[in-house]
C-alpha cells in the first residue's frame, strides 16, 4: 500500500443530496479517488438518485421525505465519526466541487495541524472569476454575518466542500436541519476554539443550475439561522445593542418634542407618542438582553 493509499484509508467522503441522479455518480467516482468510502445521504430525493449512488460504489443512507441539507449532512458526518473514520470530508452532490481538491481540503487534518478545515472559493482566483456576480455578492454578506457574533475571520462561510477530524465532528452540536448549517457549523467550531484554517478550493457554475431564487432562498435560511444563534448564545448583542439604540433614538425624538413645545406652545402629537413608544421598547429590550445573557452565562457554566 503506497503513502497515498494509507492516507485515503483514513477519510471517508460524505455527499448529502436530493434530487442529483444526473451528475452524482461522476461526483462520487472521482471522490473514491482520494477516500476509502463515500456515504451518500439521500435527502428524500424523487428520482433515482440512491440506485445510481449505490452503482458507483457509494453507501447510501435514504430519508423517506426530504429534511434539509443539515440533517442530511449532520447525519452523514456523525455516521462517518461513530463508524469509526478519523477524517471527514463533504462537498457537494451537483458537480460544483472538484473531488481532485479532497487531498488539498484534508491536508491540515491528516498532518495535525487543524481540527476543522474550510474549503475557500475566495481564496482561488480562478475560483472568484467563476461564481456569477449575485453568488459573489450574497456569499460575502452572509460571511460577513457569520462572522460578526463572534468576531471569526473566515472568508467562505457558505462553503459546501469542508474537512474535519472525527474528535472534533464528535464535539459539535449541530442543530440546524436546513442551509443554516454552514455558519451553525463554523461559529460552533469558533466557540469551542477548534482549530480551524481554510485553504483554496476550484468551483465550477457553468452548466449548473445558477438561478438566483435558490441563492435568495438559501441566504433567508442563512440569516435567519445565525439570528436564533446570536439570540441563543449572545443575546445582550442582540436585544441589549438593540434596546440601547431604541432608547437612545426615543430620547432624541423626545427632545424634539420637547423644542418643539417650548418654542411653539405646543406638543407634537406624533413625535412624542413615538418618543415614549421607542424609550420604553428600548429599555424593556435592553433589560431583557441583560437577563437572558446572565441565564446563558450560567448555562455555560
Amino acid at each position: 500500500m503506497t503513502g497515498e493509499e494509507e492516507t485515503a484509508s483514513s477519510i471517508t467522503a460524505v455527499i448529502p443530496a436530493y434530487d442529483e441522479a444526473e451528475r452524482i455518480g461522476d461526483v462520487i467516482k472521482g471522490a473514491l479517488h482520494h477516500v476509502k468510502d463515500v456515504l451518500v445521504v439521500d435527502d428524500g430525493s424523487r428520482d433515482s438518485t440512491a440506485f445510481v449512488a449505490m452503482a458507483a460504489g457509494a453507501k447510501v443512507i435514504r430519508f423517506p421525505m426530504n429534511r434539509g441539507y443539515g440533517a442530511a449532512l449532520s447525519t452523514g458526518i456523525s455516521t462517518a465519526a461513530l463508524n469509526g473514520s478519523e477524517v471527514i470530508v463533504w462537498l457537494d452532490a451537483d458537480g460544483q466541487h472538484d473531488p481532485a481538491d479532497i487531498a488539498r481540503v484534508c491536508e491540515p487534518v491528516l498532518n495535525g495541524m487543524a481540527d476543522f478545515v474550510i474549503g475557500s472559493r475566495f481564496l482561488d482566483k480562478e475560483g472568484k472569476k467563476e461564481m456569477p456576480g449575485y453568488r459573489t455578492l450574497g456569499q460575502k454578506v452572509l460571511t460577513r454575518a457569520t462572522n460578526f457574533p463572534n468576531g471569526t475571520k473566515f472568508t467562505d462561510s457558505q462553503s459546501g466542500f469542508r474537512c474535519m477530524s472525527r474528535k472534533a465532528a464528535l464535539s459539535l452540536d449541530l442543530k440546524e436541519e436546513g442551509m443554516g448549517i454552514s455558519s451553525n457549523m463554523a461559529m460552533e467550531a469558533s466557540r469551542l476554539n477548534l482549530r480551524i484554517v481554510e485553504v483554496p478550493i476550484t468551483c465550477r457554475y457553468q452548466g449548473l443550475d445558477t438561478s438566483s431564487m435558490k441563492p435568495m432562498k438559501h441566504g433567508a435560511s442563512v440569516l435567519s439561522s445565525i439570528l436564533r444563534v446570536v439570540r441563543d448564545e449572545h443575546p445582550l448583542l442582540l436585544f441589549g445593542v438593540g434596546g440601547l439604540i431604541l432608547t437612545v433614538v426615543g430620547v432624541v425624538v423626545g427632545f424634539y418634542s420637547i423644542y418643539q413645545y417650548i418654542s411653539y406652545k405646543a406638543l407634537p402629537f406624533i413625535p412624542s407618542l413615538v418618543a415614549v413608544l421607542l424609550f420604553f421598547l428600548g429599555l424593556t429590550s435592553l433589560f431583557a438582553g441583560i437577563i437572558l445573557n446572565a441565564l446563558a452565562v450560567g448555562r455555560e457554566r
